[in-house]
């Protein structure tokens, strides 16, 4: 069986996770920091370089997502931010991509809710890469 795949290359995202718990944020950052096995994004050949988790701030997503710096060769200074939210937030929209099973020949997914949003992000929170 062929199987078809895409990818996108030398492109640059930005994860963000929003939690009261502080103590649930903290082991997060650390399991991506030091994880039992290697992490690669996308392909095995691909391994994250440099610090992951870019520290926990306060404030909700939108609002640490405009304190954070653009990676670099960044395309535009003013990225979308997609913010997953209850479906009573206004401008909130449904997205149905939210995986139920894996099984190759019955997948099936559920709906999220999610609101799309244009940030101007600041210098306040930088970045750890490596060249």
């Amino acid at each position: 069986m062929t199987s078809r795949r895409w990818y996108i290359a030398d492109a640059a995202f930005v994860a963000a996770l929003e939690h009261p718990d502080r103590d649930l944020l903290e082991s997060i950052a650390d399991a991506l920091e030091h994880p039992k096995q290697l992490l690669w994004l996308g392909r095995k050949s691909c391994p994250a370089s440099g610090t992951i988790a870019a520290g926990i701030h306060p404030g909700t997503l939108q609002t640490v997502l405009t304190k954070t710096a653009l990676l670099p060769n960044a395309t535009t200074r003013q990225p979308w931010a997609w913010i997953e939210t209850d479906p009573t937030t206004p401008g909130a929209s449904p997205i149905s991509d939210q995986p139920v099973t894996y099984h190759p020949e019955h997948r099936a997914h559920t709906t999220r809710w999610e609101y799309r949003t244009r940030i101007a992000p600041a210098q306040t929170i930088g970045w750890d890469l490596i060249p």
